[in-house]
């Protein structure tokens, strides 16, 4: 697995590259965000697996380097690295499209469990046959094999989390699944983690999926439980 390191204090990104390339990924480091946008976007080099992106540097931003791909189409994992711990600057990641993050300082035993957990996501896709075929959400058509969704003819890409959340609530349609069930399951974290990330991306797809996400019929909440995807005939 190649990994893409985007980090500008010069201690920390040599210290993660040790680490993780003592795990046995590939890493590549870049210290601005210009010629990490130039490398994501060569024809001619193999795919990069995963990005770590600090959010903080010289140039532009992480975030801009970041809506930057999502507006190009591309779908790399992308695993924020920031200083930023507000709950709006967490927000405004996940928003451009970010599928995780991380606040500094960090454990090296958590970054490398948000990064094998994001790096499932390319395992998954390239194990023929791994993901489940299309499903329908209400007039929304999901593509798990594309990371995409089909609303009103339009192809909308979703993130490794978007999907591994709508899969997860598929798998177990009709029931309620808790916050800490899902933390485990597509975030990798301890059921008690204390964040507001599974609801942040229940909003981010309910925009994606609803009709009026203030009044929703298919991405149901439970109260001081968690979620649960309605079946066809509830929110028919």
């Amino acid at each position: 697995m190649r990994i893409l390191l985007v980090e500008d204090e010069d201690h920390l990104a040599r210290g993660l590259c040790f680490n993780l390339e003592a795990e046995g990924y590939r890493v590549e480091v870049y210290e601005r965000g210009e010629p990490a946008l130039e490398r994501l976007e060569r024809d001619d080099d193999p795919d990069v697996d995963l990005v770590l992106l600090d959010v903080m540097l010289p140039g532009i931003s992480g975030l801009e380097v970041l809506q930057r791909l999502r507006k190009a189409g591309n779908k790399v994992p992308v695993l924020l690295l920031t200083a930023r711990d507000t709950e709006q600057d967490i927000v405004s990641g996940l928003d451009l499209g970010a599928d995780d993050y991380l606040t500094k300082p960090f454990s090296l035993p958590v970054l490398r469990a948000r990064v094998r957990t994001l790096l499932r996501r390319v395992a998954r896709a390239e194990d023929e046959g791994a993901l489940p075929g299309p499903f329908q959400i209400g007039e929304i058509t999901i593509y798990p094999d594309r990371f995409e969704l089909e609303r009103d003819s339009e192809s909308i890409a979703l993130t490794a989390k978007e999907l591994g959340l709508l899969l997860l609530l598929q798998e177990r349609r009709g029931s309620a699944v808790s916050r800490g069930d899902i933390l485990r399951e597509v975030w990798g974290l301890r059921p008690d983690t204390r964040t507001r990330v599974v609801d942040t991306f229940i909003l981010r797809l309910r925009k994606l999926i609803e009709p009026d996400p203030s009044h929703p019929r298919h991405l149901l909440s439970v109260r001081s439980y968690g979620y649960r995807l309605a079946q066809a005939q509830e929110s028919a």
